[in-house]
């Protein structure tokens, strides 16, 4: 599940610390349970978000949003997934300081989860979707912002080699600093990602029923 295609050919910041859409490689079985390396990289501004959400899983105070997007599967991936318990501390953690940390009160935590709602819809994971329109509201209309998010939201899900740096000054040009362009490199590679994971669980729940 560490194999990705470089995802944001963004600003070579963002390149070198974003989680990474994950292959079709990560399809398979066998990738599933693989630890997620890429996923750990998670905004340096949200490092203690991440710390504190993966303590939190370990004790189990923390819902674990992959178990809630399998829904009626989760129970019986249950042992798979507590043979890598790393997998699913970082996972939660990541998303966690995605989406509670630093980094998405600079970015609007409303249109970091209204990019991850675009990018799961994207990747035809409706599930995936549904859980991250359920945790906010939606932003206003006619916020440039939004719109400058969802279009390389889109790009980079759709077309990512086509990526240049116009892209990333299109980021730039609507307010968002290079910290907050990464953090939306982060959230669409780690959405990917996320969809990939459950992909290949539930194909592992199919061969087991």
């Amino acid at each position: 599940m560490t194999e990705a295609p470089a995802a944001p050919t963004t600003a070579p910041v963002a390149a070198a610390t974003a989680p990474t859409a994950p292959t079709a490689a990560a399809d398979t079985p066998a990738a599933v349970t693989e630890a997620p390396v890429a996923a750990t990289s998670a905004p340096t501004a949200g490092s203690s978000a991440l710390a504190s959400a993966a303590e939190a899983v370990r004790q189990g105070f923390t819902a674990d949003v992959i178990d809630s997007v399998l829904g009626s599967s989760a129970p019986g991936l249950r042992a798979l997934r507590d043979a890598r318990p790393a997998v699913v501390e970082h996972t939660q953690g990541v998303y966690a300081a995605l989406l509670d940390g630093p980094a998405a009160e600079s970015v609007g935590r409303d249109r970091l989860i209204a990019a991850a709602v675009a990018v799961a819809e994207l990747a035809g994971a409706p599930a995936l979707a549904a859980h991250y329109a359920g945790l906010g509201t939606v932003p206003a209309e006619g916020d440039p912002v939004l719109a400058a998010i969802l279009r390389h939201a889109a790009r980079v899900s759709t077309a990512p080699a086509s990526i240049t740096r116009a892209d990333i000054d299109a980021l730039a040009a609507v307010g968002l600093s290079e910290r907050d362009i990464v953090t939306v490199a982060q959230l669409i590679g780690f959405v990917h990602f996320q969809v990939r994971l459950v992909a290949g669980l539930e194909l592992i729940g199919a061969g087991h029923e």
